[in-house]
């Protein structure tokens, strides 16, 4: 009993559907072919002559958009810096390191525990040493890929902006209005 109930449920639907659906379609077809009556259709008969003569008369002002390639110069030159900064920092902490480790090995010359304590000591800031040196290396590389990346952006964003700001020029330019009687032809 539910399969049957269950398809007649389903072809009520379709039917309901289509019946709204051919009672739509025909109610907007008779509002397109039949306008409703009092409308104003003397509107559609202006005279444009008129128009035409004060644009000859004025000139359309245009706005520009101004192209400031500075900005972006100046994000990339700040990026630059910075990773300039860090590098120097690293290289900095880095001549630090082995010079606290010469200066260790120095002071440290009875060949006891002392040494091989140094030479820990000498394998650690070494180890840390070339890891700052990876890190600085990975860092300044990070920097100059995005610095890569936003210049191509910008340089992407001002030719694209460029090129929209023409075409739109030309689509303004090379707009025609053409105007029809909508007479009958029977007449």
């Amino acid at each position: 009993m539910s399969k049957s109930f269950g398809k007649f449920l389903l072809c009520s639907a379709l039917v309901a559907g289509a019946a709204y659906g051919a009672y739509s379609y025909l109610q907007k077809k008779d509002i397109i072919t039949h306008p409703v009556t009092g409308d104003d259709t003397d509107d559609d008969f202006d005279d444009f002559s008129e128009d035409l003569d004060e644009d000859l008369n004025s000139q359309k002002e245009r706005s520009y958009v101004s192209l400031n390639l500075d900005k972006a110069e100046a994000l990339a030159s700040e990026a630059f810096h910075k990773a300039k900064e860090v590098i120097t920092d690293s290289v900095q902490q880095v001549k630090d390191t082995v010079k606290s480790v010469a200066d260790n090995q120095s002071t440290h010359t009875s060949f006891t525990d002392l040494s091989e304590i140094a030479r820990e000591d000498v394998k650690d800031a070494s180890e840390a040493a070339k890891e700052a040196v990876k890190d600085t290396a990975e860092a300044a590389e990070d920097t100059a890929e995005t610095t890569a990346d936003a210049e191509e952006e910008v340089k992407e964003a001002v030719t694209d902006t460029i090129t929209k700001s023409a075409d739109k020029a030309d689509e303004s330019e090379d707009t025609v209005e053409e105007f029809f009687d909508d007479e009958d032809p029977e007449v």
